[in-house]
């Protein structure tokens, strides 16, 4: 008789909880950092405190008027504060005896930039908690300006294409892979287009935040910064994992691993052709940013390849 195929689970069986956010909230529409936000709480689950700052977030999580827009605890503070706050919090809360995730949640101005000194030093010190950042590559609350996270080639309102310029002449910063040195428990990439991966690293990162320190990276377009249609943020997602640009992995422990692997790699110019932000790369630009691409991806696969020959 043959064996039972064995059931492969969906996404839907990664949830803890109903949607933990208003039917109506104050993001943009087609914003991937909406469905970022109700996919955490689904996962994560009620007992979860998002510490925020002001950012894309940061209207929906502090809500309106008298009224919140979601369930979730949140605290907020300044964008120098972030890991510091979330550090006194899952001290606190241990202390008390209540189960709590502390997750830190932020855009990549706050986690590459401004807040990196005390993210850095709260991973160094390996506090128990989450950290998060939705990458939307640049300062968007405040008029798409250029952060470290802004890749080479983009447009923003600081680096603009002109007689004087031609977008940002510098790579962005690897920020995902700069935490892992940190010799932390955990550290992934995510994205919304691949929703079973990104759940599964949610629920490891709650278990792993037990020991020490978490980061988690997601690939968040934004619409109105990016000049792409509403309709195509999980497209320009799944482009960005097709052509090795954000590949999707994990450390663990120090070992390194590619959670979804791409077998015949699409040139960058997939992703690039449908971002506005990108349309006025010349040829040799392309070249130069798949370069970039292809570089950070070798030593990626070689860190895997590495650590997996070490254990």
């Amino acid at each position: 008789m043959a064996e039972k195929k064995k059931k492969m689970p969906r996404v839907f069986d990664y949830f803890e909880e109903e949607d933990l956010f208003s039917g109506g909230v104050a993001w943009c529409a087609g914003c991937a950092l909406e469905l970022n936000a109700r996919f955490v709480g689904r996962i994560m689950g009620k007992n979860t405190v998002l510490v925020g700052t002001p950012s894309c977030s940061a209207p929906v999580l502090n809500g309106q008027n008298t009224a919140a827009w979601h369930k979730l605890g949140h605290y907020a503070c300044t964008m120098t504060g972030v890991a510091s706050s979330a550090t006194g919090l899952s001290r606190y809360y241990r202390k008390a005896g209540i189960d709590a995730n502390v997750m830190c949640f932020t855009g990549d101005g706050c986690a590459q930039d401004i807040g990196f000194q005390t993210m850095s030093g709260a991973a160094e010190r390996n506090e128990k908690m989450i950290y998060l950042c939705y990458d939307n590559e640049g300062y968007m609350n405040t008029g798409v300006q250029r952060s470290s996270g802004t890749p080479f080639g983009a447009a923003t309102s600081t680096t603009p294409v002109g007689s004087a310029g031609h977008g940002k002449d510098t790579a962005k910063k690897d920020l995902p892979m700069l935490m892992s040195m940190h010799d932390i428990p955990y550290v992934a990439t995510a994205t919304l287009s691949h929703l079973e991966d990104y759940a599964k690293k949610l629920q490891k990162a709650k278990e792993k935040s037990r020991e020490g320190f978490v980061y988690l990276h997601v690939f968040c377009p934004c619409v109105d910064g990016w000049r792409i249609p509403t309709d195509s943020s999980i497209q320009v997602c799944r482009a960005a994992v097709r052509t090795n640009y954000f590949p999707l992995w994990e450390s663990e422990d120090g070992h390194y691993r590619i959670t979804h692997n791409v077998s015949k790699p699409k040139p960058v110019e997939e992703l690039t052709g449908l971002v506005g932000k990108f349309k006025h790369m010349s040829k040799e630009e392309k070249e130069t940013l798949q370069s970039m691409v292809n570089k950070r991806f070798n030593i990626l696969k070689a860190l895997c390849e590495g650590t997996q020959n070490a254990a």
